[in-house]
């Protein structure tokens, strides 16, 4: 889908609908006719300037949405400034992109992952493609009757920019956006549930993109009675493993879930749910963009692969993607997502262990704010755990866990640590997975014999 086809979409749901309202925020309501009025000022403006490339760097704003818009309007290369970014990070980006860069042809958006090992990669993506991944959602989820989206992840994270924002603006919805102190949140570790429920009770979204996190946060407010479950109509969750038993806890409690997988260098989503008919435990069909195969339990996708990583020209134009994901497929052709192949714990008796799979339910513990699993044949299964608990209290809760995994799975040793992960710390990635070799470099006392 060619970016005028996007803007032309816009303009029609300015002529069926005048009053419609596209962005809001905490003090303003903007409707369509205004957005594409401002989008075409500022599409004006950067026309007139010789740069090519241009970083967004601010908050969450209806300015972010504006000047990405205008951009890709201008045909510039927008390169969205990740908040979570620490300032070597920064300037790494800012020198990278630039400094006169080199970039593959037809660059409409470098998105900078810095993935589970902390050093930053810019994902060159085309206009076209970002467009494609819009349609085949909107072709997924477009019959669900969604009006309001609230964006809780940063905008600079390629999959609330598209699935988020792209898709609410091309449907005709209306795309809220308030500041992480009205939400709650700060960073990926820390969350106000009385903020970030009174922020949902007054807004009143019915879409939101979550982390596993936040989703066991609704859980429970829905729980508690402080949440209507009926007020949504489309959760996607995307990011981290999601455990099991909180996905069929949902899905129970009346809650609209669709779990997805994806990945910025297949710009943003693969595969995810249909709305009417969830699979648990599956991420769903492929998109109808999306091709995905499984070669020797790794999945592999083509259709919309990115032009290539910035500064790596060797290695653009991909047309086919390793994802480093395992994967495999039930008897309907679901999708199914198990963890990082590189992250897989063999033990002393030669058993493959998915740390992802224990980390899952320790998080569903009473008092367990985050985990983090390590093993090898040398090490015994060992668990870092964030907690607000005493060392006894935790030892019911990993005694509760292992009751529910095989032997050869269960965590043999266990440490309290003082400070959460964090994107700050460098312990986090951006939609909140775990950087597990800054983990095992900062606690490498602790995951030695």
């Amino acid at each position: 889908m060619p970016v005028t086809e996007f803007f032309d979409q816009l303009q029609a749901h300015v002529k069926s609908n005048p009053n419609q309202i596209a962005l809001s925020d905490e003090q303003t309501a903007i409707t369509y006719h205004t957005l594409l009025s401002r989008v075409a000022a500022r599409r004006d403006y950067y026309l007139q300037q010789p740069d090519p490339v241009v970083l967004i760097d601010k908050p969450n704003s209806i300015d972010w949405v504006i000047d990405d818009l205008a951009l890709l309007w201008a045909g510039k290369v927008s390169v969205p400034v990740p908040p979570f970014f620490t300032e070597q990070q920064k300037q790494h980006l800012v020198q990278q992109t630039l400094s006169s860069p080199q970039l593959p042809s037809m660059t409409a958006k470098i998105t900078y992952t810095s993935g589970t090992t902390g050093e930053p990669k810019g994902v060159c993506l085309a206009a076209a493609s970002q467009m494609e991944t819009v349609k085949a959602l909107a072709e997924r989820l477009g019959a669900v009757k969604v009006k309001r989206h609230m964006v809780l992840m940063p905008l600079a994270v390629l999959l609330e920019n598209i699935a988020g924002v792209y898709l609410s603006l091309w449907l005709g919805n209306e795309v809220v956006l308030v500041g992480s102190e009205t939400l709650g949140l700060k960073g990926s570790s820390s969350l106000c549930a009385e903020f970030f429920f009174a922020a949902l009770r007054l807004y009143q979204p019915d879409s939101l993109i979550l982390t596993p996190a936040l989703l066991a946060a609704i859980v429970s407010g829905v729980e508690q009675g402080l949440l209507d479950s009926q007020q949504f109509k489309l959760l996607a969750i995307g990011g981290a493993k999601l455990p099991l038993p909180l996905e069929s806890k949902a899905l129970a409690l009346g809650l609209p879930l669709v779990h997805g997988y994806g990945l910025s260098e297949f710009c943003s989503v693969v595969a995810l749910n249909s709305p009417d008919r969830p699979v648990v435990a599956s991420v769903g069909k492929p998109l109808p963009h999306a091709q995905v195969t499984i070669d020797e339990g790794e999945v592999v996708v083509s259709g919309n692969c990115m032009l290539g990583y910035l500064g790596e020209p060797d290695f653009w134009y991909p047309k086919r993607i390793r994802t480093g994901d395992l994967g495999s497929w039930d008897a309907e052709g679901n999708l199914r997502i198990g963890g990082r192949i590189k992250n897989i714990i063999i033990t002393a008796f030669g058993r493959n262990v998915d740390p992802e799979w224990p980390e899952a339910l320790l998080s569903l513990q009473p008092n367990i704010r985050q985990a983090a699993i390590w093993g090898s044949e040398e090490l015994p299964i060992t668990a870092l755990l964030y907690s607000p608990e005493n060392i006894g209290s935790v030892a019911a809760r990993v005694k509760a866990v292992n009751q529910q995994l095989p032997d050869y799975a269960q965590i043999e040793r266990y440490f309290l640590i003082t400070e959460p992960f964090s994107q700050a710390n460098q312990q986090l990635t951006g939609t909140g997975r775990l950087r597990r070799q800054q983990i095992a470099n900062d606690y490498s006392e602790l995951l030695t014999l």
